[in-house]
C-alpha cells in the first residue's frame, strides 16, 4: 500500500510543476542559425507567425546569440513585418550587446552570449492570418562576423 500512497501524493506536485513551467502566453518562438556565424547583408531571416486573436495585444521580442568574434557594442537590424493583406512596415532596431567596457550583456558562457530585446509592446494585429517578420543585419559590413543565430518570440500580453 505504501507505493500507491507515494504516487497519490506526488501526482499533484508533478502536475503543478508541469503546468506552472509552461508558458501558455507564448504564441511563437523560433531562431535561425547564421551559417558559420557570418551574417551576409543579403541573408534575411524570415519567420511566419500565425495570428488568430485580433482582440488582445502581443509583445514581440528579438533574440540574438553572438560569440567573441563580434567586434561591436551594438547590432543594428532591419525588421520588416508584412500582414496577410500585403501591408508592410520596416524598422531599424538597435540592440546593445555589450557595455562601454566590452562586457557582454544578456547571459552566456564560454564566449557565447544570448540577449533578448523587447521590440514591440502590446501590438494588436488587425486581421487574423500569417504575418511575416524578417530580420536583416543593418551594419556597414557586407559580412558580419560573430552572430550565431537570430530569432523572435511573440507572446500574448499578460
Amino acid at each position: 500500500m505504501k507505493p500507491k500512497n507515494n504516487i497519490v501524493f506526488l501526482l499533484p506536485i508533478l502536475l503543478f510543476t508541469l503546468l506552472t513551467g509552461c508558458n501558455f502566453d507564448k504564441v511563437f518562438e523560433k531562431t535561425e542559425d547564421i551559417q558559420n556565424s557570418k551574417w551576409d547583408k543579403n541573408h534575411i531571416v524570415r519567420f511566419d507567425v500565425s495570428i488568430k486573436d485580433t482582440i488582445n495585444g502581443y509583445d514581440i521580442f528579438i533574440n540574438v546569440r553572438n560569440n567573441n568574434n563580434f567586434r561591436y557594442k551594438n547590432l543594428f537590424l532591419f525588421v520588416s513585418t508584412s500582414s496577410p493583406k500585403g501591408f508592410s512596415k520596416r524598422d531599424t532596431v538597435e540592440l546593445t550587446l555589450a557595455d562601454d567596457k566590452g562586457k557582454w550583456l544578456g547571459h552566456g558562457i564560454g564566449g557565447i552570449n544570448s540577449i533578448e530585446k523587447g521590440y514591440k509592446k502590446n501590438v494588436r494585429f488587425p486581421v487574423s492570418g500569417n504575418y511575416r517578420i524578417e530580420l536583416g543585419q543593418g551594419m556597414r559590413n557586407d559580412i558580419l562576423e560573430g552572430i550565431m543565430d537570430a530569432g523572435i518570440r511573440v507572446e500574448k500580453v499578460k
